[in-house]
């Protein structure tokens, strides 16, 4: 009996020792294959391999490696959770299942492998880098930082991937100053590289970034133009009466300051003030304006909507002479005319990275001076409500529809009314990126909007009680060449068209300008 089970195991062995010898040669030229970067011809070779020797931990591992860097993921996962589970296992396949999970965004499952390679001691810091970009497209970007940090510590061959990295998450976190100084450590490291390539990209980024978002900006523009209807004519002649010169020059200028901190953390705060001036040809002593504005906005950030207070307080002087029938030889100065204040929560949403929904309710108080003698007070108070819509929808480029509604609480009942505003924006660039870039950008700016106000209280303007409604339509297209990076040329044309079943304050108006802007 046991030379019998002798003789049937000398049998079997004839057959089974070059079935081994045969499927280990093939194994070794599988991976042959793939150390010659042949990883198709590597992926045929071992899938066979895999089929004859399903327990193979090594054929597993160098499959899914070929799958890996043909950038098949998913395939390449399977075969390497074989690698890691089947016995004996291979450590290094661990680490590259983790990377695979990473790259399918799968990052609850790489987060399990990276925690048992920390248990486990495998490629520490392999491990600790991968545990960054996870953290980082977590948008945890400080411990993300904490773990490049310790990967660079770990192992030297780290510290310029690891510095790159590092930078990004600081723009993520909007830390530009530290973000720069990094991704000049990236460069210096190897200034040869494809890594210190990017690096370059990013840090033009960054360096454009800390100057669009540089804490305190200046803004001084000045513009010349001409205006059909200065004194806002009424269109039917009858009432119009004897106004003539109508038409004239003007020369509008401003000065602005923004100051917009870059704040650690979710905080977020603006200031601005600005002063404007406009001047005409002709009647000069009653419509020259100067006008003072400041505003404050501070808010927190919570991640996909922002909440901000907005306050702002704007002074008005204008050239006015109380009297209703000043004398030919009257030269007013500029006299207090109006102040307005506007207070209330504005709340900001980010639906996505290319739209932005805004929705503001406030409180409006306006307070006039020096008015024409024997008027009724403008004085008035009220609420103020507003929804944006901006979309991003290509570089450079942004729609923004808006409705306002204002309710005037006047303390005369001439004055008293409901409005509601409805317009739209669109910004596009005219030229191609390369003519930009030899030319300077040329913007289009379309503006139009449509002026509903409606006054509650019927009033006798001459022709027995009339309960006036306007409603006022205005378009304006607009180029703005950035010819320098500190300046703009600007020409604009607007039109508005007043209508009103009242009819003095029946009007149209064309205005033609052109000028500079300087930003710094």
């Amino acid at each position: 009996m046991k030379k019998t089970i002798i003789f049937f195991l000398c049998l079997l062995s004839l057959f089974v020792v070059p079935v081994f010898a045969a499927t280990n040669a093939m194994l070794q030229e599988g991976i042959r294959q793939y150390q010659q970067e042949n990883y198709e011809e590597a992926i045929v070779i071992l899938t066979k391999v895999r089929a004859q020797e399903p327990s193979s931990s090594q054929a597993a591992f160098f499959l899914g490696m070929a799958y890996k860097q043909t950038m098949d993921y998913p395939k390449a996962a399977v075969h390497l959770q074989d690698a890691v589970s089947l016995k004996p296992g291979v450590r290094e396949a661990l680490v590259e299942l983790t990377d695979t999970f990473y790259q399918l965004g799968k990052l609850e499952e790489a987060k399990k492998c990276v925690a048992l390679a920390e248990q486990e001691g495998i490629a520490p810091a392999r491990t600790a880098f991968l545990k960054g970009l996870i953290l980082a497209r977590e948008d945890r970007n400080p411990e993300a930082i904490q773990a490049f940090e310790s990967a660079k510590a770990l192992d030297p061959s780290f510290v310029q991937p690891a510095e790159f990295q590092i930078g990004v998450s600081l723009i993520k976190d909007r830390k530009l100053d530290r973000a720069k100084a990094t991704f000049q450590t990236a460069i210096a490291r190897d200034p040869l590289s494809d890594l210190a390539s990017f690096a370059r990209q990013y840090l033009t980024l960054v360096e454009e970034q800390l100057y669009l978002t540089r804490p305190l900006r200046v803004t001084l523009s000045v513009l010349s133009g001409y205006d059909t209807n200065i004194v806002s004519k009424p269109l039917e002649a009858a009432v119009a009466a004897d106004i003539t010169d109508e038409k004239g020059a003007f020369l509008s200028s401003s000065a602005r300051l923004d100051y917009v901190p870059r704040l650690d953390g979710p905080w977020l705060f603006n200031a601005q003030y600005s002063i404007a001036s406009t001047v005409f040809s002709k009647h000069t002593h009653s419509h020259d304006s100067l006008a003072n504005s400041l505003s404050l906005s501070p808010g927190y950030n919570f991640g996909r909507f922002a909440l901000n207070l907005n306050g702002s307080f704007t002074n008005v002087l204008l050239r006015t002479d109380p009297d209703p029938v000043p004398a030919p030889d009257s030269s007013p100065g500029y006299k207090h005319y109006l102040d307005y204040v506007s207070l209330g929560p504005a709340l900001r949403y980010f639906v996505n990275p290319t739209n932005i929904l805004e929705v503001f309710v406030g409180y409006d108080k306006k307070s006039y001076y020096n008015e024409k003698l024997g008027t009724q007070s403008r004085d008035n108070d009220g609420l103020r409500e507003y929804l944006s819509w901006i979309w991003l929808f290509k570089e450079d480029s942004f729609l923004n529809l808006r409705y306002d509604h204002v309710t005037e609480d006047a303390d005369s009942l001439q004055w008293e009314n409901d409005s509601h505003r409805l317009t739209a924006n669109v910004s596009l660039p005219v030229l191609s990126t390369e003519a930009a870039k030899r030319y300077g950008p040329l913007t289009l700016q379309l503006t139009g909007s449509a002026f509903f106000q409606d006054f509650d209280n019927a009033i006798n303007f001459g022709a027995g009680l009339q309960t006036r409604e306007d409603k006022v339509y205005t378009g304006s297209a607009g180029l703005a060449w950035r010819f320098w990076k500190y300046a703009s040329f600007i020409a604009q044309y607007t039109r508005t068209d007043n209508k009103s079943n009242v009819a003095i304050f029946e009007y149209n108006r064309d205005q033609y300008a052109g000028g500079f802007e300087f930003r710094y």
